[in-house]
């Protein structure tokens, strides 16, 4: 967040082929009446695990990262000589350019942190492969970093620094406070950014907000933010600025409510704002998924995911959490990855089964290739019928012929992380389509009311669905 309510987005991904990350960045105005992302200049070089600074001046520093596409686990982090990336770039949001600065002397990639300090200089550290699957295993000493370097922007090559003297320890929200400095007619911006830190690559907390001053008795008066939201409680670096932009060394103040403020905010609790945010977004997520769980009518379907990030499904949940909910006939999505089986559960509109081909299609395109796509599980109500010799399913929303089919003809959706491979099928679930085909002869009716449950396989004329648990 480069200004108040401005974002920049910048690297990462993977190319569906090549596993190459991009170098496309976009901007997005969140203070904006229709807020829409739209791009700004690319980078000179694709990155991915790479850092992104923001910088007293409001420009961004980037840093680091992997333009690979290759390596232990294609394009997550690729260490391949030639493919870290150690130019720094400089994005200015006055013209949306980068510039290409002085380059580090070791890759700063996956693990690496980079971080604004009160000097106005960037620390830029760390960096090391992962092991998630192989913790008997240490990294290569190659690829651990345990060495830091310490980067000078442009900005402190322009001039004298200006002096910042004296500050408050603690300012209020709208409050005007007075800070020293030797020569306050020379300072042409100020502005603070926010403490904050930087784990795999994403610092959630950095911010900055400009603020408005003027010349007072030999220094200068500040007004803080007034509005919590866009500045949020905490400690901040304060920075003077000369005309030239050239920053000072900062002085950490902390901006709170008063507590007046805060027994009256206890008091009267924000009704109006409550009511226009949705109920779903007020809940918690074991809540949230008790209440869809709950709720849910339609076919429960497993989708078997597994994630390009090392650690699981359940570590990397975020894009396939939004990419499930833009499938086809998905009503709902539990917002807990099941990181065990590495698979989610949806609901569809009633008791209908998915088109598996064009789920496959969109979870591609929408997830970016972040996931492997292994399959569908479903877990429908329909009517079990005798057909061809066999079973089938029918019901009143599935439009296309339905085979039953015993377990062992396939794998099931279920995965086992550490080999590598579908989960063993037990003795009972191999067996469930022959108890399927027993009940329904003893039922002695054309037709039997059943959940089946089992891993779906789609064809031109319709699906198979074979049999792994039922309840009839």
């Amino acid at each position: 967040m480069y200004d108040v309510g401005k974002v920049l987005y910048t690297g990462g991904g993977t190319e569906q082929t090549t596993r190459v990350p991009t170098a496309a960045a976009e901007i997005i105005d969140l203070t904006a009446a229709n807020p829409a992302w739209r791009p700004t200049a690319a980078m000179h070089h694709p990155r991915r695990q790479h850092n992104a600074t923001i910088l007293p001046d409001g420009t961004v520093l980037v840093t680091g990262g992997t333009k690979g596409g290759g390596g232990k686990n294609p394009g997550f982090n690729d260490l391949t000589k030639g493919e870290p990336v150690h130019v720094a770039e400089l994005w200015d949001p006055a013209t949306g350019q980068w510039t290409e600065l002085t380059a580090e002397e070791v890759d700063r990639c996956y693990h690496s942190t980079a971080i604004l300090l009160p000097d106005a200089t960037v620390l830029s550290a760390g960096g090391g492969e992962y092991r998630p699957d192989t913790t008997d295993t240490p990294n290569p000493p190659q690829d651990s970093h345990r060495d830091a370097q310490i980067y000078h922007p442009p900005y402190l090559f322009r001039g004298a620094r200006p002096d910042l003297t004296s500050a408050p320890e603690e300012v209020t929200y709208g409050q005007s406070f007075t800070v020293g400095t030797p020569h306050p007619e020379e300072i042409g911006r100020v502005s603070w950014i926010r403490l904050s830190s930087v784990t795999h690559s994403f610092n959630m907390d950095q911010r900055i907000s400009f603020l408005a001053f003027r010349i007072a008795g030999g220094g200068l008066t500040i007004t803080a933010p007034e509005d919590a939201d866009v500045c949020p409680p905490g400690h901040y670096m304060l920075f003077l600025l000369s005309k030239e932009k050239v920053p000072s060394i900062a002085k950490i103040l902390r901006i709170a409510g008063s507590a007046g403020a805060r027994r009256l905010a206890a008091v009267q609790a924000p009704r109006a704002l409550e009511q226009a945010i949705p109920a779903e977004a007020q809940m918690s997520t074991t809540e949230l998924d008790r209440a869809i769980t709950s709720a849910a009518t339609g076919t429960r379907a497993a989708v078997g995911l597994t994630s390009r990030c090392p650690y699981g499904l359940g570590a990397c949940w975020g894009g396939a959490y939004e990419a499930l909910q833009k499938l086809d006939g998905v009503q709902s999505v539990r917002p807990i990855a099941n990181a065990e089986d590495s698979t989610a559960d949806v609901y569809l509109h009633g008791d209908t089964l998915p088109d598996v081909e064009r789920w496959a299609e969109q979870i591609a395109r929408v997830a970016n290739g972040s996931y492997d796509f292994r399959g569908v599980e479903v877990s429908v109500k329909a009517t079990v019928r005798a057909q061809n010799g066999g079973l089938g399913l029918t019901g009143p929303v599935i439009d296309k012929p339905v085979v039953l089919a015993p377990l062992d003809q396939v794998e099931k959706v279920q995965f086992d992380r550490p080999t590598g491979r579908a989960k063993v099928a037990t003795v009972d679930e191999h067996a469930a389509y022959q108890r399927l085909l027993a009940r329904y002869q003893n039922a002695g009716t054309a037709d039997l009311p059943a959940r089946v449950t089992g891993p779906l396989r789609q064809a031109a004329g319709g699906w198979t669905l074979h049999v792994r648990a039922f309840e009839a």
